[in-house]
């Protein structure tokens, strides 16, 4: 039995999973680097060997061969045993080999030597998982992260503190230091699945709630990437938590356009297109902005975009500015196509959307007929009919 009263073979277990994740993850080049080690490794001074071994272990715990990793990282420690690469190794490799007990052994020296050993770091990260000691985890992961921000494996690392509450505990303490890795767990990434973006959300809000708000720029990649995805929940709990003076007018983000052009700016907000044929610049007007519009083109072009979050039904579309020229269209998925039947006139008495079906990746875009001299919008609203 350990210290903690839990059966040594069932902690230990616990640590496989992670460890398989970290051969998993040694990248492409290490058979690369293990090949050469073959045809060279004879021709090894013995002292320098164990440089030799380790990539040849490593490669043997990837093949899921326990003999042959068990032999070459005991030949790497006995080249080099002072060397926590080495018994790192050899933990590792008895752990494939299920000799439990000896992995602790191997690991509590390879440990002694220091703790930038990335396996070890690894092992003493799953242990502390399963004997529920989530502040030394979380101390474990943070020097993982530290050491390469971008672990290919970080979110499956991360999910097991994420998705306790005393993990989250742990892991807040650590992101209210704002490490270095901060900036890449603020990412909705496509390697997170949807399940790991609401629980970073849920940890991102509670770490505004304890006081560490990041403010709009930090946030706002999470926001857009979250967009992306079609996740516009998790997007707005985060961007409100660290953002509290964002404005929101109803349906729609920015409607006075006062945020346009600005680096901190709503990723809810209005996306400019402009082309060569077409200039959109925020100007001021009555204590705020509005937009001055020109479209030289002989068609009709898209010059706003924004996405929205509407259930299904008919809503009315309204702004200030010349009537006959803005026309507004929706898109699921893909960029609003150009309206062909419009309904009402966005500029007087508004124009009619219709929503049929329910979408994550809704986006409104307003057009611009041709216009010989310029002409400005501002008051945007979108209302349910």
């Amino acid at each position: 039995m350990t210290r903690t009263g839990r059966p040594l073979r069932g902690r230990l277990v616990a640590s496989a999973a992670v460890l398989v994740l970290a051969f998993a993850c040694l990248g492409s080049g290490l058979d690369r680097i293990a090949v050469g080690s073959f045809g060279v490794a004879a021709a090894v001074p013995g002292p320098l060997r164990a440089q030799s071994h380790r990539p040849m272990a490593q490669l043997a715990m990837i093949a899921q061969q326990p003999k042959a990793a068990l032999r070459l990282a005991a030949a790497a420690v006995a080249a080099d045993p002072v060397d926590p690469a080495s018994s790192a190794l050899l933990g590792g490799a008895r752990m494939l080999a299920n000799d439990f007990p000896g992995a602790e052994q191997a690991f509590r020296v390879a440990a002694g030597f220091g703790w930038r050993e990335p396996l070890t770091q690894r092992y003493w990260y799953a242990a502390a998982l399963q004997a529920r000691d989530f502040p030394r985890a979380a101390e474990r992961l943070d020097a993982l992260l530290r050491v390469s921000r971008n672990l290919p494996d970080a979110a499956t690392l991360l999910a097991p503190l994420e998705s306790d509450s005393a993990g989250r505990a742990a892991l807040l303490a650590r992101l209210r230091e704002q490490p270095l890795w901060l900036p890449t767990y603020l990412r909705a990434s496509p390697d997170l699945d949807d399940a790991a973006v609401v629980q970073r959300s849920q940890v991102l809000v509670e770490l505004a709630a304890g006081g560490t708000r990041l403010g709009c720029p930090a946030v706002a990649d999470w926001a857009r990437d979250a967009l992306i995805r079609g996740d516009r929940a998790s997007a707005q709990r985060v961007w409100q938590a660290h953002c509290p003076g964002a404005r929101n007018d109803g349906l729609l983000a920015d409607g006075e356009f006062d945020q346009l052009g600005n680096a901190t700016a709503t990723p809810f907000g209005w996306q400019v297109e402009r082309s060569g044929d077409v200039s959109v610049r925020p100007e001021a007007a009555n204590g705020g902005y509005r937009l001055n519009l020109r479209n030289r083109a002989s068609f009709s072009r898209r010059v706003l975009l924004q996405p929205v979050a509407l259930a299904p039904g008919r809503y009315r579309l309204r702004g200030v500015g010349q009537t006959g020229v803005f026309a507004a269209s929706l898109g699921c998925g893909t960029a609003p196509a150009m309206p062909r039947l419009v309904s009402g006139d966005l500029a007087s008495d508004g124009q009619i959307l219709t929503v049929t079906d329910a979408c994550d990746t809704l986006q409104l875009g307003i057009w611009l007929r041709p216009t010989p001299d310029a002409v400005t919008l501002d008051q945007v609203t979108l209302r349910p009919l």
